[in-house]
């Protein structure tokens, strides 16, 4: 979730920033083609209106030209006519000029200045003054004269004769009669801008993609950061503005995906021991055994006695500790990488560190029972070298539990599953060893499932109760306590003994709900037993879990304020493994309850591995005997010697002992031989419920009371 989160949030950025660059891009492009347009627009019709006004200059000149040749031509064709004054012949003069296209104006006057002209002939223009003095003027200079505007052209041409200057010929010309107009030379340079045009475009189009070229670069780059692919780098290496912006844009596109590298090693690495985390794991799981891709088997590795080194070594060398492990599975799964590809190409196998001490392989490819062996073996094998710890030397164990996919399961979940009843199972084998799941295993979960959910139900209907077995002083046969066990009487008539639930309460924690359950109730009755003037210490069994919390002694307190029982008349019960787990613990929890009067006994003695090196520390009051070495001490001369050595010890030491499972005359005699403090068992009583130890309790103090000397046990027990 957390990476599609990062993901989405740079595919934002990159998809702004490729928004961004576009809309430059439009802007840009649209601005240079405007820019461009209107310039080759305007320099196309300023092609076109400086071609037409040259040639308009030219045909002007032209004009001016022709028209000064045809007066002096004319001037001296008429120089006769003019000398003699022969007026016929200037009039037909005048009339072969009209017919000229452009004049508007003709007549000659003589040296004189007098006009020569009829009706007929003389054509006067309508500024025949302009004309008349241009005219008079050239007749005085004797030189051709003219004047030139946009309305007409005058010229005044000298005539000569034999005899002189006999007089000068005016003529008037129109100059739009005889130029073109302007937009005739416009219309016929138009294929001059056009042709700019269609030259110039072509060519703008290829220096607009060099231009452009940069920007579509960094818009490829950034489209390709949008798609996911950060790997990919602007190729710009101009020194302008471009060249700045794509190396800006490399450097972020790298810090990006060294952002994006880093969330996914913290979204799928474990940090501690560098291998894939739960979530990796997880999905490649789903890949794997969902699309059924390639068969293979998963491994469930859960190190033994890791939590004790670590609370015994401190984090820091428990950190080390779970390194060292890793590098180890790392080992190992290289080097069963090629025999698990001998079958096809298949995945590689994947390692994985799910919580504290637990470890899981996933191995496509290991199709074979007995390649999934070799493999647990060689891990087991790997754990089990020794570690260095503080400079110490420690060993590590693990158990295994294999599924084999899809002959176990077809589907992840499933899997999970099937492969955690088979490490339950091996659990309960003990360390260094593996257990394939088996089908069995599921119904066996199921069960216990279906136990945990009634048991919950019979905390909340208070279906437990607690039994009562009396402890028998050996020397003076009388009742001097009793031990509290609990029961289930999930109906009517149907009672369930503690090996029926107390493992499962154990491991679902149900166990703190019954076990301050069953305490409460018990010092509550042993309360109400001293109010009554029968006081009976009460021995209350605590379980591992229990003992862990770390309330356990402000817990105890509390029940005991609550019934009002003296702490002297509680014994708490704790087994050989509780009190060798963590010793320096044991004394922080015990001590402040025993030096209020509390007494702790260590149960089950002899079935542990306890060091005796210890037994002097521990905070302990009392010895049970197990009574698997009590039941077989008539038969089998070892656990006589067994027993025999414990309470030699016992005594030795200062301690109190209680023999369990006496159920036998031969087991109590042999007991009482050898001096054991206290019994208890069936030859003496079953565990019985509250009122009927209440009686037998009563019947035991009013026997004491009546008798100065204690009865024999064995007439007691069949009183009782």
């Amino acid at each position: 979730m957390f990476l599609k989160i990062i993901g989405k949030s740079i595919d934002g950025h990159t998809g702004f920033l490729v928004n961004v660059l576009l809309n430059i891009q439009n802007k840009l492009a649209a601005k240079a083609v405007l820019l461009f347009s209107v310039s080759v627009v305007f320099a196309a019709v300023f092609l076109v209106v400086i071609g037409s006004a040259s040639e308009q200059a030219r045909a002007r000149d032209q004009a001016l030209h022709s028209a000064q040749m045809l007066a002096l031509s004319t001037a001296v064709t008429a120089s006769s006519a003019t000398r003699i004054g022969d007026f016929e012949a200037l009039n037909d003069l005048y009339l072969n000029l009209r017919q000229e296209t452009g004049i508007v104006g003709v007549f000659i006057i003589n040296n004189q200045g007098l006009v020569l002209s009829t009706d007929k002939g003389a054509v006067l223009s309508d500024h025949f003054s302009q004309d008349l003095a241009l005219a008079r003027s050239a007749l005085s200079r004797e030189v051709l004269q003219h004047e030139t505007s946009d309305i007409r052209f005058g010229f005044a041409a000298p005539i000569f004769a034999d005899t002189g200057l006999v007089g000068v010929l005016s003529l008037a010309f129109s100059p739009s009669a005889i130029l073109p107009k302007f937009g005739t030379h416009f219309l016929g340079n138009l294929w001059k801008g056009l042709t700019l045009i269609g030259i110039i475009f072509p060519l703008s189009m290829l220096v607009f993609g060099y231009l452009f070229a940069p920007l579509k670069e960094l818009i490829r780059v950034t489209n390709c950061a949008a798609t996911g692919d950060l790997s990919a780098r602007a190729n710009v290496s101009s020194k302008d503005e471009f060249g700045v912006l794509a190396k800006t844009i490399n450097h972020m596109l790298g810090q990006m995906k060294a952002s994006i590298d880093r969330a996914q090693w913290l979204a799928y690495g474990d940090e501690l021991t560098r291998l894939a985390n739960k979530t990796a794991f997880s999905e490649r799981l789903r890949q794997l055994v969902d699309t059924a891709k390639a068969p293979g088997a998963l491994f469930l590795i859960d190190l033994d006695g890791f939590k004790r080194l670590n609370d015994a070594y401190g984090q820091e060398e428990g950190d080390a500790l779970l390194r060292a492990t890793a590098r180890r599975l790392r080992e190992v799964t290289g080097r069963f990488t090629t025999k698990l590809a001998q079958s096809g190409p298949v995945p590689l196998p994947m390692l994985a560190r799910l919580s504290g001490d637990e470890f899981a392989l996933l191995a496509p490819g290991c199709i074979s029972t007995s390649l999934a062996q070799e493999i647990a073996g060689e891990i087991i094998s790997a754990i089990s070298s020794p570690l260095d710890a503080a400079g110490q030397p420690v060993t590590l164990s693990a158990r295994i539990g294999i599924a084999m996919y899809p002959h176990d399961a077809s589907d992840s979940k499933t899997l999970l599953n099937s492969v955690n009843f088979a490490i339950d199972v091996a659990k309960d084998g003990g360390g260094g060893t593996w257990q394939f799941f088996e089908p069995s295993m599921t119904h066996a979960a199921i069960r216990r499932i279906t136990l945990q959910n009634e048991m919950r139900r019979a905390l909340r209907n208070r279906e437990f109760i607690v039994y009562y077995q009396p402890k028998i002083n050996v020397r003076e046969g009388t009742i001097s306590g009793c031990e509290a066990l609990v029961r289930w009487q999930k109906a009517p008539g149907k009672i369930l003994s503690p090996g029926a639930f107390i493992d499962v309460a154990e491991e679902t924690g149900l166990i703190n709900e019954i076990g301050d359950y069953v305490l409460a109730e018990a010092c509550a009755a042993a309360a109400r037993w001293a109010k009554a003037g029968n006081p009976c210490a009460v021995a209350v069994n605590v379980s591992a879990v229990q003992f862990s919390r770390d309330n356990f002694a402000q817990i105890v307190n509390q029940i005991l304020e609550k019934t009002g029982l003296p702490h002297e008349l509680l014994e708490l019960e704790l087994t050989e493994s509780v009190a060798m787990t963590n010793p320096e613990r044991l004394l922080e929890q015990v001590t402040p309850l025993r030096d209020r009067g509390v007494r702790f006994a260590i149960d089950d003695f002899g079935t542990g591995h306890s060091s005796l090196a210890y037994l002097t520390r521990l905070p302990f009051d009392v010895f049970k005997i197990d009574q698997s070495f009590v039941r077989e001490m008539t038969e089998d001369k070892h656990a006589r010697v067994i027993v025999q050595t414990i309470l030699a010890m016992a005594e030795s030491l200062g301690y109190r002992t209680v023999a369990e499972g006496v159920e036998t005359k031969e087991h109590f005699a042999f007991l009482q031989l050898h001096c054991c403090d206290y019994v208890q068992g069936y030859y003496f009583s079953r565990p019985v419920p509250e009122a009927d130890f209440t009686a037998l309790l009563i019947k035991d103090r009013q026997g004491q009371a009546r008798q100065a000397q204690a009865q024999e046990p064995l007439d007691f027990a069949r009183s009782a």
